[in-house]
C-alpha cells in the first residue's frame, strides 16, 4: 500500500513543489519587488500570473526527462543526493545547449537556469527521491527473510 501512496502522491507532489521551486529561481533576480509594489494588487496579480505561467513552463519542459530520471532512480533504487544535483547540473547545461544553441544568452539567464535546474533537483530529493526505491528494498528484505511456520517472516 505504501508503494501505491508513493506513486500516487509522493512523486507527483515532488514533482509539483520542484516545477515550483524551480519557477522561483528562474523569476526572483528578474522582477523588482519593493515596498510600493508589494501593496499594488495589480503586481501582485501579475507577479502571480507569472510565476504560475513559469512553474508551468517548467514542468512542460521538464516532464520526459524527469519521468526517465525518476523511473531509472527508483527501479534501481538510486536514492543519493549527488546523483540527483548532478542530473540538475546535466539538465541545466543541456537546456541551455538544447534552448539556446551558440546564442548564448546572458550571463545572469544562464546562472538562473543552472540554479533552477539544480534546485529543482534538490527539492525533489528532499520531498521524493531520497526514499527512492526503498519500497523494492523492502520487498528483496521480506523476499529474503526466513519464514515461520505460519508463512509470516520470523521475529
Amino acid at each position: 500500500m505504501g508503494t501505491v501512496l508513493r506513486f500516487l502522491f509522493v512523486i507527483p507532489i515532488g514533482y509539483i513543489a520542484a516545477c515550483l521551486t524551480a519557477a522561483f529561481a528562474l523569476l526572483w533576480p528578474f522582477i523588482a519587488f519593493t515596498p510600493a509594489s508589494l501593496s499594488d494588487p495589480v503586481f501582485l496579480l501579475h507577479a502571480g500570473f507569472v510565476f504560475t505561467a513559469q512553474a508551468v513552463q517548467v514542468g512542460a519542459v521538464a516532464i520526459v526527462p524527469w519521468l526517465v530520471f525518476m523511473v531509472m532512480t527508483e527501479f534501481l533504487a538510486l536514492p543519493s543526493v549527488l546523483l540527483h544535483v548532478t542530473a540538475g547540473l546535466i539538465g541545466g547545461v543541456a537546456i541551455l545547449f538544447v534552448a539556446y544553441g551558440s546564442n548564448v544568452p546572458h550571463m545572469s539567464v544562464q546562472t538562473a537556469i543552472i540554479v533552477a535546474s539544480i534546485s529543482f533537483a534538490l527539492v525533489y530529493w528532499i520531498v521524493a527521491g531520497h526514499g527512492a526505491g526503498g519500497w523494492r528494498r523492502r520487498r528483496v528484505e521480506e523476499a529474503a527473510a526466513p519464514q515461520g511456520s505460519s508463512g509470516r517472516p520470523a521475529p
